[in-house]
């Protein structure tokens, strides 16, 4: 779950090409989850070349954005008082996780091919990790529904925000 939420907040700050390439590498590359991708695509986003001269723009930023709200989507439908889990069943049928033995123990894990869309790619990884511990993130995730941050209750404190804008009190919505 922490690439998730190193992807949510990456996408979210000023990622580069290269941050982004490094955590596919370290996520997903490098534990041999998937393939290097030569492009990423996003729906409704211009793709973007993965070579040494890609630079962020801001179709690569456009890219970032959709990608991370479709996350952020699949977040906020697991989360609902009557769970929307349509993320979870595309990424079963769509070949994204699979099923493994993990350190002896049953576990699902991110399968993603270097073809599918960037928001499918980090999508596979949370639904690696929701599949393998539903209980556990349906009862302590949570999203703050004022700067979408995805944080994790200790208690069943249902409140749509982050302990940040809990603290100073801030309840408008920020859209």
């Amino acid at each position: 779950m922490q690439a998730v939420l190193e992807f949510l907040e990456g996408a979210a700050s000023e990622w580069t090409t290269t941050d982004l390439i490094q955590w596919i590498q370290q996520h997903l590359v490098n534990p041999g989850l998937m393939k290097r991708p030569m492009v990423l695509r996003e729906p409704g986003a211009k793709p973007l070349r993965l070579d040494d001269r890609a630079e962020a723009d801001s179709s690569f930023e456009e890219l970032l954005l959709r990608a991370r709200g479709r996350v952020l989507e699949a977040v906020r439908g697991l989360i609902a008082p009557v769970a929307d889990d349509r993320f979870l069943h595309a990424a079963i049928y769509g070949g994204r996780v699979r099923r493994a033995a993990v350190d002896g123990k049953a576990a699902w894990v991110p399968s993603p091919r270097e073809i599918d869309f960037l928001g499918d790619i980090a999508l596979s990884v949370l639904a690696a990790a929701v599949l393998t511990d539903r209980e556990y993130y349906r009862e302590h995730l949570g999203l703050c529904e004022l700067c979408g941050r995805v944080t994790f209750r200790d208690s069943a404190d249902t409140r749509p925000q982050c302990a940040e804008h809990r603290i100073s009190g801030f309840t408008a919505r920020v859209r």
